[in-house]
């Protein structure tokens, strides 16, 4: 996971440019929105939401949404529905732990967390890259019907971390799922014998 972000980033400069993105952000075919701070920089880029600062080797903020049935890149484990967020949190880390590029993986806190209204799970946890630079990174994940939502803010853990790290939880407060998933989930709990209105009126 990391790995791949990481030779992701690499290619950046030459293929993505970065774009001025202040207010909020929506993404119709990830339902979700999320408030991008002043002076933050956006990644063009529909599949994710990445925003930077300093530049994404400094610190980055990471909004994902993902099926549940797409297995990891490392572990080729999958989410399932229903699972607790323990369980959840314990599929990413071992997905992270599996990455070579990632050394001196060490998990600080690993508990479980409220996203706004979504019971989810919290990680910390450093790690060193291959050039001896330690990352510090928050992660929050919660399961929504069959889809896994995450945000996480990587920095360098001496001084960007602590820099930016309110931005990120006002970032994260700000994260809000729209109507066609919520909608999707609660239909999917529905018994067979309830019919719907076909209006709102």
């Amino acid at each position: 996971m990391i790995r791949y972000l990481l030779i992701l980033l690499l290619f950046i400069p030459a293929c993505a440019p970065w774009i001025g993105s202040r207010g909020t952000f929506e993404s119709p075919s990830h339902h979700f929105s999320v408030d991008i701070p002043q002076t933050w920089m956006r990644l063009k880029c529909d599949r994710y939401l990445l925003i930077s600062q300093d530049g994404p080797f400094l610190q980055y903020i990471l909004v994902q949404e993902r099926p549940i049935a797409r297995p990891f890149r490392h572990t080729k484990k999958k989410l399932t529905r229903g699972m607790l967020p323990q369980e959840a949190a314990q599929v990413i880390v071992d997905e992270i732990s599996c990455d070579q590029s990632v050394l001196d993986f060490q998990v600080k806190e690993n508990t479980p967390a409220r996203v706004n209204e979504y019971d989810g799970f919290k990680l910390l946890f450093i790690h060193k890259n291959r050039d001896g630079l330690t990352f510090k990174t928050v992660y929050y994940g919660f399961l929504i019907g069959d889809r896994f939502y995450s945000a996480r803010y990587n920095a360098a853990k001496r001084y960007y971390f602590d820099k930016d790290r309110a931005t990120f939880e006002e970032v994260l407060q700000s994260l809000r799922l729209e109507r066609p998933t919520l909608d999707a989930l609660w239909l999917a709990y529905l018994p067979p014998s309830i019919t719907l209105p076909l209006s709102n009126a």
